[in-house]
């Protein structure tokens, strides 16, 4: 009986106190503050938020363990890439217009090549089918010359394409290169193909050559098959931006390490991958992610004090995480990280909305430990669903790729995702504190594991993941655990919203296509191209309903 009782109060323990809750209130509405203009890496705002969390680092009582001994990991990343005014492209005696009748694509270099055209069909060289453009030519009729390429392959470009392996343009570039190509323009065509993306890859490409899409006129001309004379000059220039990870330690003098960490950085008057469509306006980011940054700071604040003993704690609050897990990634790679020490990693994103007492933790996989520790935890009776994959679009997944068993803690999106209506007001703070006193029940139970194995875990999708060009603009519930995807939201403008959907919807099946979850809803959007319209089914309450999306 005795043990009963006290696994029963262990269980539901609630190990911060009270006082917490104002403390983790306070914490966001400072970070979520406009003060701080939404924390755009590089600005004032994410300035006065990694001063704000080192204090509090400070007043705690932890170790600086930063660069040089300070807080912070100072770093640099690119920022945006463009293609400046420089680039050109003239084709025999007509001079084309940059972003409208072409432009430069992921897959160039910069440079200028004036040369005369070869048109070789798609480019593509397969054993497996018989089939090579470059069989009709000698090397030296190729060398030095512009590649005229088709994007698409000789059945299209679709899953079931003989040709998929070979219809990447950049390995068409890299193919183009062995044979002497000193340039490469991608024409338009019908095969299911869509044009490549104008926006361009942050990382510059590992070929030598300049690369262009041209389109219209200029397709007109190279198709004619007459081998005219054209001038490329590529000039991309990308932006460097800089971030601040904020570092501290509880030293144990332990051999294992644990990292808990939370990104504080959001999209400032609405960066890259807002949601929003209005006027300029900040986005303060109160669950995304002061939310996660707060329980940092009082997780850290309970375990300086009351913290198990055979590890070493470190805490990162991250900056650049909506940029690309930038800070994290920096982290990992850098001198200030040693992963032969690194025990395990739990990352907290979005802890700030806590619905139906229930939790999302994902990484559950990555561990043997971790099921039988979550099941010995709960907080108030919080319920936790749980996903094994280490991978996922947060910080954590940079631990993972290091090898280290990770969990992250969500407590689900909803319609205020990226805009400007995520406040400190719509938080749910004794949510937030049952969510602290479950990860701390974690570490704690962690704690008697001793060094964790790591297990990489079978991701959702296998091979590359669909590509697609087209979106539903939805926000998805990734609490929901029934069969179909539940909408917690929807994109003012984008297809889901013209069309009617609404919050609370669950959709059940797209065109022919049946949507079981999330997985089975990305490889369904993979089949739709710009300008199809498809029946939507979805179940609104009890009733099934039907709506036309127009992509």
């Amino acid at each position: 009986l005795l043990s009963f009782v006290l696994f029963y109060w262990n269980s539901n323990a609630q190990y911060l106190p009270a006082s917490a809750q104002k403390k983790l209130e306070k914490h966001v509405k400072y970070l979520a503050s406009d003060k701080l203009e939404g924390r755009s890496p590089g600005t004032n705002g994410e300035k006065l938020a990694a001063d704000y969390i080192s204090a509090q680092f400070r007043k705690i009582g932890l170790q600086p363990t930063g660069a040089n001994g300070s807080w912070y990991q100072d770093f640099e990343f690119v920022e945006d890439a463009f293609a400046s005014d420089k680039t050109s492209l003239q084709i025999h005696n007509t001079v084309f217009k940059l972003n409208e009748d072409f432009w430069p694509i992921s897959a160039s270099a910069n440079g200028s090549v004036t040369a005369e055209c070869i048109y070789l069909k798609f480019g593509i060289t397969s054993p497996e089918n018989n089939y090579d453009d470059y069989a009709p030519y000698k090397e030296s009729e190729l060398k030095g010359k512009i590649f005229a390429l088709e994007v698409s392959t000789p059945d299209g470009v679709h899953p079931h394409s003989a040709y998929i392996k070979h219809a990447d343009l950049d390995t068409k570039v890299k193919l183009a290169q062995k044979h002497g190509a000193a340039g490469v323009i991608f024409l338009e065509n019908y095969k299911t193909a869509d044009e490549p993306a104008q926006r361009l890859s942050k990382s510059p490409a590992d070929n030598q050559i300049p690369v262009v899409f041209a389109k219209g006129f200029a397709n007109k001309l190279l198709l004619d098959g007459a081998n005219l004379k054209a001038q490329i000059n590529v000039e991309i220039t990308r932006n460097k931006g800089k971030g601040k990870n904020v570092i501290a330690t509880i030293n144990n003098g332990k051999a294992t390490n644990v990292i808990i960490g939370a990104h504080y950085d959001h999209l400032g008057y609405g960066d890259a991958g807002s949601l929003y469509k209005g006027e300029k306006a900040i986005h303060n980011g109160a669950d995304d992610n002061a939310s996660g940054t707060s329980a940092l700071i009082e997780i850290a604040a309970y375990l300086k004090k009351f913290g198990p003993q055979n590890n070493n704690y470190i805490f990162v609050a991250f900056s650049a995480e909506e940029k690309g897990l930038l800070g994290s990634n920096d982290f990992v790679k850098s001198s200030l990280f040693d992963p032969s020490t690194a025990n395990y990693m739990i990352n907290m994103d979005m802890v700030g909305r806590l619905r139906e007492n229930e939790v999302a933790v994902s990484g559950t996989g990555t561990s043997k430990h971790w099921e039988s520790i979550l099941k010995s935890v709960s907080s108030g009776g919080l319920k936790y669903k749980s996903d094994e994959s280490g991978i996922g679009p947060s910080d954590h997944t940079s631990f993972y790729l290091k090898n280290i068993p990770v969990l992250h803690i969500f407590t689900g999106a909803h319609s205020d995702y990226h805009k400007p209506t995520d406040d400190w007001d719509k938080i749910n703070f004794s949510g937030m504190k049952q969510v602290c006193d479950f990860i701390i029940g974690i570490v704690q139970k962690a704690d008697s594991v001793g060094k964790f194995d790591f297990v990489k875990t079978k991701e959702k999708e296998s091979g590359k993941s669909p590509k697609f060009s087209v979106t539903m603009g939805i926000v998805p519930d990734y609490m929901y655990s029934g069969e179909g995807v539940k909408l917690d939201g929807v994109s003012d403008g984008k297809p889901a919203s013209k069309a009617g959907l609404k919050a609370g919807d669950v959709l059940v099946q797209l065109g022919e296509y049946k949507i079981k979850d999330m997985t089975s809803y990305m490889e369904t959007l993979s089949k739709f191209k710009k300008g199809d319209e498809v029946i939507a089914k979805v179940k609104r309450g009890e009733v099934m309903q039907e709506f036309k999306i127009v992509f």
